[in-house]
C-alpha cells in the first residue's frame, strides 16, 4: 500500500494532488486558527505603570515616576474600548478613552490593528503630559488626540498566561511595553 502511495507522489498527478491537498490543509489550519484567536466574546485587561517618562520636544524630561499611569483595554464582542488615566487627584487627572473595532489581525505575529474614535479626553491645559506621552505611544499628532477624532492603533500579543492572569502587549511601532493583568 505505502509503495503504491510512493509510486504515485512521484507522478506528475501525483504532486499535484499532493500540493493541493497540503495547500488545503494549510489554508484549513490557518482559517483555523483565525477563528480561535478571534472567537473570545470578552477580554479585559488592566494595566498600570510606575516607571514611565513624559518628555518635551527637546527630549527634556519633564515629568517622571512621580504619578502612575493607568491603561484599561476590553474587547466585548467586536466593540474595543481603550481608556488611558493618570493616577493624580480626580480634579487633576488627566484621561482619554477610545472606541472602536478591530481592523486587522495578522495571525502569525497576533499583532491587533485597531480603528479606534476618541470618545471622552480630558489634560491639564498648562501642560498636558499624557498627550504628549500617548502622540509617541500611538504613533500619532497631538491634535489627532481629542474628542471626535479617530485614529489606528497598533497593538502586539507578546505573551499571555491565562493561569496566571497576566499578558504582556506592545504598541507599534515605538515598542512600549505593558504587561498588564488579565481579567475574567
Amino acid at each position: 500500500m505505502l509503495t503504491r502511495l510512493a509510486r504515485f507522489i512521484l507522478t506528475k498527478l501525483g504532486r499535484v494532488v499532493f500540493v493541493s491537498i497540503s495547500i488545503a490543509i494549510f489554508c484549513l489550519v490557518i482559517l483555523f486558527l483565525e477563528h480561535f484567536a478571534d472567537s473570545r466574546s470578552v477580554w479585559a485587561f488592566d494595566c498600570n505603570s510606575k516607571i514611565y517618562q513624559f518628555k518635551n520636544q527637546n527630549g527634556e524630561v519633564v515629568h517622571s515616576q512621580n504619578e502612575p499611569l493607568y491603561l484599561s483595554l476590553t474587547i466585548q464582542d467586536e466593540l474595543i474600548s481603550l481608556d488611558y488615566f493618570t493616577g493624580e487627584e480626580e480634579n487633576e487627572r488627566e484621561f482619554i478613552s477610545l472606541e472602536g473595532n478591530l481592523k486587522e489581525l495578522e495571525v502569525g505575529k497576533m499583532m491587533y490593528q485597531l480603528d479606534l474614535k476618541v470618545i471622552d479626553a480630558n489634560y491639564q491645559l498648562d501642560a498636558p503630559q499624557l498627550q504628549n506621552y500617548l502622540a509617541k505611544e500611538l504613533d500619532v499628532m497631538q491634535e489627532s488626540l481629542i474628542l471626535g477624532n479617530e485614529i489606528s492603533v497598533a497593538v502586539q500579543v507578546l505573551e499571555m498566561d491565562t493561569e496566571k492572569e497576566y499578558i504582556l502587549i506592545k504598541f507599534s511601532p515605538y515598542h512600549t511595553l505593558w504587561a498588564c493583568r488579565l481579567l475574567e
